[in-house]
């Protein structure tokens, strides 16, 4: 693998740019030729439910399966795209999303060598997410840019970006865990507020103020029945703990143990200020919003891959960090595609939640490393 990204045309940008460019639009016309797509028609008619009034969280059969789950923010703030033609605004929509991941990954403080390995790591896990029409790579590019605007003394931005994540999904929140790490950490509370309520009442462009408080009031009712999918239905850690230790777990003693678990890294002040300490915890939060979600999906995995790979510059990338990102790669990158074979898919990955199980490990592998006395070196080089 070294040898294959040490060739200057596979560390090349413009190459990786060119391949990104040409499997999204691949992507996005394959959707719009052949396949449409149910996500993106939920997120379009989500805009004119908003102007006309109604419910956004009901059954439309007649034009999508499944819910709206999203904040009515969530209309409002790409309803440039969603007042485009139906097909142009599905074309851009996949193009939109990847371009965001990337960018981010981009603006993050990282070698040459460790944006390349990003790119060609995240490439399968990006395209998976991307064919469902998901948002989840905006999902996992907010905590990227919170992450630089707080290095940059920005808490104002770094609590707009965390506040859109929520707007879109909610587990986004968990971005704010950055704060405690950084000074001014009243004015990024202030700013939450403030972005909150501008976020919040931005649907006013399109609809009433009586109209949008019963439409929040829908959201919170959706958001409790969502909290209460099928146990089996998930891909996450909730789905491991109900199969090999008891089905009967309830939901929110397993997240209030991660986030336990979560915060425990808190009682290092002295090391707020190490670079790879902060890398850590934004690794740890990208994945943790994942596993711990009692609805992930396997397109949402973009989000906890893209703390994988932080977690891979910064720890100490022995046996046993190696064995676990390769079991990252087969497991939770490539068993979706058509390349995994489909017996031990339909067999054992999907029966058994395994895409789910290396981002659990790396998830604990991360803490412990975050609990560790001393700074674990940034490495530059590729794994063999």
């Amino acid at each position: 693998m070294r040898a294959f990204f040490s060739k200057p045309l596979f560390s090349d940008f413009r190459f990786i740019l060119g391949v990104y460019a040409l499997l999204m639009v691949f992507a996005s016309t394959r959707i719009v030729v052949h396949q449409d797509s149910n996500n993106y028609s939920i997120f379009y008619h989500s805009l004119y439910h908003l102007i006309n009034g109604t419910s956004l969280y009901a059954e439309y059969p007649a034009e999508y399966f499944d819910h709206y789950h999203y904040a009515p923010t969530f209309a409002a703030l790409f309803s440039p795209v969603f007042a485009l033609p139906y097909s142009v605004g599905l074309f851009l929509w996949q193009l939109l999303f990847a371009a965001v991941w990337v960018y981010a990954i981009y603006r993050m403080p990282l070698t040459h060598r460790q944006q390349v390995f990003a790119y060609w790591f995240g490439l399968h896990e990006l395209f998976t997410s991307i064919v469902n029409s998901q948002t989840n790579p905006l999902i996992g590019a907010i905590p990227l840019f919170a992450f630089l605007c707080f290095e940059k003394r920005q808490p104002f931005w770094a609590a707009c970006f965390i506040m859109l994540g929520f707007n879109v999904k909610i587990y986004s929140l968990v971005a704010a865990g950055l704060f405690v790490l950084y000074p001014q950490r009243g004015r990024f509370l202030v700013s939450m507020v403030f972005w909150a309520v501008v976020l919040g009442l931005l649907p006013l462009l399109f609809t009433t103020p009586d109209k949008l408080a019963w439409q929040y009031d829908l959201w919170v009712r959706q958001l409790l029945i969502k909290s209460d999918h099928d146990k089996w239905a998930n891909t996450s850690i909730h789905r491991l703990l109900h199969l090999f230790v008891s089905p009967n777990l309830d939901t929110s003693v397993i997240i209030g143990s991660g986030v336990l678990l979560f915060c425990t890294v808190y009682v290092h002040i002295k090391r707020y200020s190490e670079q790879t300490f902060k890398q850590l915890l934004l690794a740890s939060i990208l994945i943790f919003q994942v596993i711990f979600n009692p609805v992930s999906e396997s397109p949402t995995y973009i989000t906890a891959v893209t703390g994988v790979i932080l977690w891979w510059f910064v720890c100490p990338q022995s046996r046993l960090d190696r064995g676990l990102l390769i079991s990252c790669f087969v497991l939770t990158i490539m068993s979706p595609s058509d390349l995994f074979p489909a017996f031990l898919r339909n067999e054992l990955v999907l029966p058994y939640g395994l895409k789910a199980l290396p981002c659990v490990l790396i998830w604990f592998r991360v803490i412990y490393l975050m609990h560790r006395p001393t700074t674990q070196r940034q490495p530059e080089a590729l794994p063999a």
